[in-house]
This record gives structure tokens, sequence and C-alpha cells, in this order.
């Protein structure tokens, strides 16, 4: 996922010493990558071989040393002019003047040259901009009649104003107005100069490399009205004093140190858009924490977190999603390039909610802590060391109507009654409680995402008639323990029976509880659906039969380890990924034909660890010994047992509980109704013949 190895030179050439060579530093990297033209890279040998080459063919006349371009134009290659305003001709040697070479006003940066005037013949500058060493440069002019540049106010742009060239460093004014219509900052075009401010056009799309590098007045860029997608390498490097950012929802890459040793930025916001952040982007900043948002799929080494000396910073802080580029990066590590992240990563939700706590005006009652909302008390904390803790119905006089994320986490309490006046549980709010056994929350309407995550001790749950919401496709998981969970009466959305909770009105099962102790259990006639991960682990659960069940989602039954038997009827169509799988016991099932969607290793599988590889790409998912699947021909089932190389039996039919050849059932069943048949007929005509003697006197 990470480029650090392709950028590992510019990490070394590029970024330490920007505030002592900033431009000299930026044609190191440009030397580092040219290529040849047939787009292999030149070696050492290669550049000193091309420069001799170069030089060999450079031909002076006066203070201008040329090469002649292969239609005949000259390319200036230097200037030799001690004045400080030069004029570059239309012709030399009876040339026309095409092009300005890469050092064609010198190779080091304290050129003298104040101003500069170009001709109407000139059509070419280099791409690596030959304005960059004159940093007592004024004003550039271009005469009127030239076809491909043109100058506004001293600045250098191409004819049809849609690239900024150059931007003369000394130029005495500390605001600059780039005009719309322009599209590019070209390389290094503003670089080094005196501005404090800069307006950007909303027609911006591209800034090269150090296009605005080594500004050291520069106080703020505001990007949010352009079209901007990439901020090239080194962008913006060097900026000392620049402080606050905003970049626009088109943003896609910011390049590599491009906001490097801009000490003066502590905070910044990333758009939504972007995908990739590159090396040393934000080396040597005062960020402290960065968000990076789900859309980043790629973040050079160093990017975030680390000095201008390349030193991670201590409690830097990485927030993001779980499974993002943002908390790979945070433990990110190549033992080549002795790289090791160890950041700290908290999640997006995390660090909103740790924002909100400590905002909040905090007070404290007993063994509670709480804030105060809209009038109501919020318990944003319990430290109380009760075996048996009944929370108060108000405090100081305050109803208490929520708690708070993680408010009861770790507490060592065996039971927690909950008043009548809580009706919100915030998620986490019961984290890893070890010892909590039995919970009663009469009151609560809305249950947060894993409220009651690694409670493994709590065995009953008592909930509100009038819950409306319990968060999360997994709620109870991993309660290890859970016997029941019972719901009272009221206008909720779930219901219990039997300490299984259901919806309403009882078309879905959301959870059975995985130490409930029967061994069979029939799912009621009403419903229709089973929730992912339902029956998960049910430790005691040998038979089931699902009724009217039509769909059984994810995961439902995975690791039901005693379970050896399922009946499902004939309205199933849907059997989601992995939902019978690690059922070990389960040796066989008959899968009937209104079955149209089985989703991954749904059945007959079980995770191996030994046989799992990411290199190899081995999942590590094996078949369970002598699982097989009973099915009709061309059934969906049939297909999916082949696809997965299970064993499939077909042309058979349940009878008494046990699956046989339909054609044997067909051959007995002929047989049997034959003879019913026969006997039928037989006791027909015995009936015909003792009516006939009453019915022929009867005639006479």
């Amino acid at each position: 996922m990470f480029q650090y190895k392709k950028l590992a030179v510019l990490a070394a050439s590029l970024l330490i010493c920007v505030s002592s060579a900033p431009v000299s530093t930026m044609y190191a990297y440009a030397d580092e990558e040219e290529v040849t033209a047939s787009g292999e890279e030149l070696n050492e040998t290669d550049v000193k071989d091309t420069a001799a080459a170069e030089e060999s063919s450079t031909i002076v006349s006066g203070e201008f040393s040329y090469s002649v371009m292969d239609d005949g134009g000259v390319c200036i290659e230097d200037c030799s002019s001690s004045d400080i305003d030069i004029v570059i001709p239309d012709e030399i040697d009876g040339k026309p003047v095409k092009a300005l070479g890469q050092f064609a006003f010198g190779d080091t940066p304290d050129q003298i040259y104040k101003t500069i005037s170009l001709p109407a013949s000139l059509e070419q500058i280099d791409e690596r901009n030959p304005f960059v060493y004159c940093i007592a440069l004024e004003e550039i002019t271009v005469d009127s009649s030239n076809e491909n540049f043109t100058s506004e106010d001293g600045v250098l742009y191409s004819k049809d104003m849609s690239t900024l060239v150059f931007y003369p460093p000394d130029k005495d004014e500390t605001s600059l107005l780039i005009p719309e219509g322009v599209k590019e900052i070209w390389v290094s075009a503003v670089s080094g100069t005196k501005l404090t401010s800069i307006k950007f056009p909303s027609t911006l799309e591209t800034i090269d490399r150090y296009g605005f590098g080594t500004n050291e007045r520069l106080l703020s860029v505001d990007l949010s009205g352009t079209k901007v997608s990439s901020i090239g390498l080194s962008g913006f490097i060097s900026c000392k004093s620049l402080s606050e950012v905003k970049f626009p929802d088109s943003l896609l890459y910011i390049e590599g140190a491009a906001f490097a040793a801009c000490s003066q930025i502590k905070e910044i916001e990333l758009p939504s858009s972007l995908k990739t952040v590159g090396q040393a982007a934000f080396l040597g900043t005062g960020l402290s924490r960065i968000t990076i948002p789900d859309s980043v799929e790629s973040i050079g080494y160093s990017a975030f977190g680390y000095d201008i000396d390349e030193q991670p910073i201590e409690d830097f802080v990485i927030i993001g999603s779980f499974g993002s580029a943002a908390q790979q990066y945070a433990s990110d590590r190549d033992e080549e390039f002795d790289y090791y992240n160890d950041f700290d990563f908290i999640s997006t939700d995390a660090a909103d909610e740790m924002e909100e706590y400590f905002n909040f005006e905090k007070s404290t009652y007993g063994d509670y802590e709480y804030t105060v909302i809209n009038g109501e008390a919020v318990i944003t904390r319990c430290t109380s060391s009760e075996v048996n803790i009944t929370v108060p119905a108000d405090i100081d006089g305050i109803p208490v109507t929520r708690l708070y994320t993680s408010s009861f986490a770790g507490i060592n309490a065996d039971s927690i009654v909950l008043p009548e006046s809580v009706k919100t549980v915030d998620k986490l709010a019961f984290y890893n409680a070890p010892y909590l056994k039995t919970l009663d929350m009469p009151g609560v309407e809305t249950i947060g995402e894993s409220a009651f995550d690694q409670c493994v001790s709590l065995r009953v749950i008592s909930l509100s008639g009038n819950c409306r919401e319990i968060a999360g496709d997994e709620p109870f998981l991993p309660c290890s323990s859970l016997e029941a969970v019972n719901v009272s009466e009221g206008s909720g959305e779930f219901s219990s029976d039997g300490g299984v909770l259901y919806n309403k009105d009882k078309t879905v099962l959301v959870v059975y509880p995985c130490c409930k102790t029967d061994a069979k259990f029939t799912v009621p006639d009403s419903v229709k659906e089973i929730k992912r991960s339902a029956f998960y682990e049910a430790a005691f659960l040998e038979e089931i039969d699902l009724n009217n069940t039509e769909t059984i989602d994810s995961f439902a039954f995975e690791g039901c380890k005693k379970l050896s038997s399922v009946k499902f009827s004939d309205k199933i169509t849907t059997v989601d990924e992995f939902a019978f799988a690690a059922c070990h016991e389960l040796k066989s099932v008959r899968l009937p034909k209104s079955l149209v969607n089985i989703g991954t290793y749904a059945f007959g599988h079980y995770f191996d660890p030994t046989a799992y590889s990411e290199e190899e790409q081995k999942d590590g998912m094996l078949i369970i010994e002598g699982f097989k699947i009973y099915a009709d021909k061309g059934s969906v089932a049939e297909k999916y047992a082949k696809a997965n190389g299970i064993e499939v039996v077909t042309g058979t039919i349940r009878l008494f509980g046990k699956n046989v050849s339909a054609g044997f059932v067909y051959a007995v069943g002929g047989g049997l109704a034959a003879a019913v048949l026969g006997t039928a007929a037989a006791f027909t005509v015995k009936a015909v013949k003792k009516k006939k003697p009453k019915n022929t006197k009867k005639a006479s």
C-alpha cells in the first residue's frame, strides 16, 4: 500500500536541506528522475557523458552560450552577462532563438538579473524552469507578437493564460491575484517570493512540483474554491509562516514533501476525495494528530508524525476507520529501510466522542461523574466498587436519562439495575465488565453499538418493552455466558419468548443466547429471517427445525459445535456466507430446491489457521470431513456442492427422518398404490353383487 521505497532517495536529498538550499534541492530531485528517450533511468556515468556531449556541442556567441536544435533554431544554454537587465534577442548568429534551456540564466541561486525580456521567436522553455535561479528578478516582459508566451504585470504566463510560468521572486508586492482561466501552476513558478497572501482562481487544476515552495512569508492557502486535483512534489515545502490550509473537494493527490517544513501548520482537514498522500508530505509540520479519510488508499513513508529530522513525534495520534490505510499506516514497518511506525490509532467516532467528552462541564456525585445536557443528567463515568449497583433516578434533583460512551466500562459489579428514567445507553457503555452477570434496563429505549462487548460473564439481560433500537449487527457478541434476553411488555420494536430475542411481531429472530441449555429448538411459525450471528456458538443446541424460515443471514449458526440436525423449510431462499461454518457435528444437510442464494462457505467448512497463507493466497477454509449435501439435480444447492468440492447426493427424498432413494420410494409406492386400487376394486364388485338381487327383485 505504501510507496516509501520508490521515494527513499527523496527523503534524504530533498527534504532535510530545504531551509538551506530549497532551489538546488529541487533540482537534485529533477536530476535523479532524468530518463533516456527510451524511458530507462540514466546512471551517473550516463549523466556525465550526456552533460559532456551537451557541453561539446555548445556554441558561445557574445554573452550567450547556445546549442542548435534539430529544426535549426537556437536553444540558449547559459548567459554570462553582468548586466542586471537581460534582453534575449530574436536571433543569434542568424539563427532564431526558439528555446531556453535548463541553465539559460545560470546554475546557481545567486543570479543578479532584475529584468528579462523575451523575444517574439521564443517557443519553448525547459520544463525544469530556467528562471528558478534568478532570485533578484523583478520583472519579465514578452514581445507582444510572441505566439506562445505573454506577460501580465511582469509575471510570465502561457499565451492563452492557462499556465502561470514564473512569478519574479523579488517583485515588490505582498499579494497575488492569479487570474481566472489559469489551470496550472508550473514547476517552481511562484517560489521564494515576498508574498504573504495569494488568491487562487476557480479554474486552477494542477500545482506542479515546488510550485509555491519556500514562500516563507505566506500565511494562508485557500484552495477550497478551485478544481485542484494534484499538489505536486514539494508544492508548498518550507512555507514556514503558513498556518492555515483549505483543500478542495476535487483533491486526489498530495505528493511527497508537499507541506514539509511548514512548521506553523497545527491542524489540517483532509478532503474525503483524497486518494494518495506522498512520502514526507507533512514532515516537520506542527501537527500532533491527523484524521485520515477512508478514501485514502496510499500513505508514503513519514507522511505524518515525523519532525524535520525524520524522528517520530511523541504521542502523535492517527484517526481513521478500522481496516483503513490510516490504521495500517499507524503501525506500518519496513525492516529494509529501518522504518517502524508505532503511532496511537483511534477510530473517527471515538475521536469525536473524546473531543465531546473533554468539552463537557463535568461534576461528581458519589461514585458518579456526570454532565447536564438540556436539563438532564448524563452519567459519563461510574467508579463504584459495589458488587450490586443500583443507578440513581436523579442526581441533585436532575433526572438521569443517559449513560455515556464507556461510562461503566471495566466495572467490577455482578449486577446493575438502571432506573426507568434512563432512556439511552451509548455504545460500549458496559464494555469489558468482566463480572457482570445480570443487567436490568426497564426504561431504556435506545442501545448503542457494542454496548455489552466483552461482558463475558453476562447471563441475563432484561430489556424494556419500549426499546426501539439495539445498534449493530451482533449486539450481544461476545457475551459467551448469555442464557436469556427478556423483554417486558411495551410499544417498542422487540419481544422475547423463552429468553430468545425477536423483533416485535416475531418475524425476525435476533438472538438465541449461546448458553441456553435446550438441545432442540423449533423456530416459531411466524419467523421469516434469522439475523446475523443469531445462534453463534450456541453451546447446547443439537437439533433445529427452521419451520417457515426464508432467510438465514451470515454467520447465523457459526461455531454450533453440537449441532447435528437441521430441518429446512420448503420456503427457504437464502443462506448467507459462513451461516453454518465450523458446525463439526453437522455431517449432512438436505437443501430444498427453493434455495436460490447460497453464500461463500455457508455449509461444510471450517477455518484452520495452519492452512492460511497470505503469500500463497490460501484463506485457511477446509471442508469438514465426511460432510455431504442432499439436493435436487440441477438445483443451486447441487451447484454449490460441486463448486466447493463437497460430496453431493441427488435423487433422494426425506422419509421418516432418513434420506431414501426416490426410485425405491416410487417403486414401493407404486406397488402399494396398485394393491390399494385392487382392494378397492374388489370391494366395489362385492358391494355391487350384494345390491343386485335387491334391485332385481324390486324391478320385478
